[in-house]
């Protein structure tokens, strides 16, 4: 079995794989938080708001997609030899456990905030609301798991996409909150939001 491994890794350019996948996953979670924070500003018009939801939900579901593949691909890497189930089990694997452990957290926290948006209606809104607000602590996880166990990280470009995509978050949330704060406090629009 690992000589197929070692095999299919010469011509599967498997390390490459589980970068480009992890820094699309992340990419595309930062996408997602981003268009579902600005979707509940009030200003934006019914068609924007629209728009913004089609991209939050679909960058998700896509960041997901790629997450998983960033995991699942480790388990073909042969040179740092990640099991599934140091893969799937948080702080279990001998390669920076904290960090690993923390991005498998992460993918979690973004397949139960999918999974729970096809069900809104049967958990109610305000529990829904709750769970989503997972969103922000799933979303520095997954900031601090690829700042931290990616081997990028040392490189100008990606040092400044993860400063950058994690101050544009920040802002959003206090725009977000500040936004929050100043609205009136009509029932109505409280739920819109």
């Amino acid at each position: 079995m690992a000589t197929l491994l070692a095999q299919f890794s010469a011509h599967f350019p498997v390390w490459n794989t589980i970068r480009a996948a992890g820094l699309t996953s992340y990419l595309l979670m930062f996408v997602s938080v981003a268009a579902g924070i600005s979707h509940s500003f009030s200003f934006f018009k019914p068609k924007r708001k629209k728009q913004l939801l089609l991209v939050h939900q679909s960058s998700g579901w896509f960041g997901l997609l790629f997450g998983m593949i960033h995991g699942l691909v480790l388990s073909l890497d042969q040179s740092i030899h990640f099991s599934i189930s140091d893969i799937l089990i948080p702080f279990t694997s001998d390669y920076k456990p904290i960090s690993t452990g923390l991005g498998t957290i992460s993918l979690y926290i973004l397949f139960v905030l999918i999974i729970t948006s096809d069900f809104i209606r049967q958990l109610g809104r305000k529990t829904w609301k709750a769970i989503h607000f997972l969103a922000f602590p799933g979303y520095l996880l997954a900031l601090y798991h690829g700042i931290t166990s990616g081997t990028d990280t040392q490189q100008p470009l990606i040092v400044g996409m993860y400063s950058i995509t994690g101050c544009i978050v920040l802002i959003l949330l206090f725009l977000r909150i500040q936004h929050q704060s100043s609205a009136p406090k009509n029932p109505k629009k409280a739920q819109e939001n």
